[in-house]
């Protein structure tokens, strides 16, 4: 997953020009924000099926998580190199 989400920013950074934009900032949160819906999800299932709900949110969760700091040290490294940001 978090292969996929680093792949997909940096598509998005090569499309926009070499930049940091805002949109690679969003895309981790709604990632984090779906995971945490799963989970809230996979408490009202319960059972089985609501366990492997919740491990998928929780997956979904910490990819967004990781993709959004590797996006912030991206751009920290990028504005302390003098690139545009």
């Amino acid at each position: 997953m978090w292969a996929v989400q680093l792949l997909i920013e940096w598509i998005i950074y090569r499309v926009q020009g070499r930049r940091m934009t805002w949109i690679q900032s969003i895309l981790p949160c709604l990632t984090l924000l779906g995971g945490a819906i799963i989970i809230m999800i996979s408490i009202d299932i319960g059972g089985w099926r609501g366990l492997g709900y919740g491990l998928l949110g929780f997956i979904l969760g910490t990819s967004g998580l990781l993709t959004l700091v590797t996006v912030a040290i991206t751009a920290l490294v990028l504005r302390r190199r003098g690139r545009n940001v």
